[in-house]
């Protein structure tokens, strides 16, 4: 039995050039579509995290109306503490019955990032405590290009608010 041969001229392969160009073309296409994804990876990041804060609010105001008590939103420190800024993360609690009773708690953001916001309380009416708006911005990346914020009136009505507020 013959053992079948393969001429030259049947091999098929890449030569080196043509390798090159194809690595140079798909490198071309990635530098312009990676920083567009990463943008686009931020915003949805950026509206997550206002989301959260978002929905921390709404429940503060809720937890209030619904018991019958003034619930207050501070950064997180501790259990006991709250904390100066808000890059830790939220914390949710009441001093109802004479001791803080902690009711959620946030977890915080990523160090690059940046929170900017004000301690801010619901009175058992679902009125805020404060006699002004008070605006939580996230900023990604320490960024106003892709901060988003949400606003809690006095009257305690929670909204999102402007995009691309600085946070410093």
């Amino acid at each position: 039995m013959a053992v079948p041969h393969f001429s030259s001229s049947r091999i098929r392969g890449f030569t080196l050039v043509e390798l090159m160009v194809t690595i140079a073309v798909a490198a071309i296409l990635l530098s312009v579509g990676v920083p567009s994804l990463t943008s686009l990876y931020e915003g949805y990041r950026s509206q997550s995290e206002i989301s959260r804060i978002e929905q921390a609010l709404s429940f503060a105001r809720n937890q209030a109306i619904s018991y019958g008590m003034t619930v207050e939103v501070c950064g997180y420190q501790s259990a006991v503490g709250c904390a100066a800024n808000f890059n830790n993360g939220l914390k949710v609690y009441t001093t109802a019955s004479g001791s803080e009773k902690v009711l959620r708690v946030v977890e915080g953001i990523d160090s690059k990032d940046a929170i900017k916001g004000s301690n801010v309380g619901f009175r058992p009416d679902g009125l805020s405590n404060t006699t002004g708006e008070v605006t939580f911005i996230y900023c990604p990346a320490k960024q106003a290009s892709g901060s988003r914020s949400v606003t809690v009136s006095s009257s305690g009505m929670i909204k999102y608010g402007a995009d691309g507020l600085a946070c410093s």
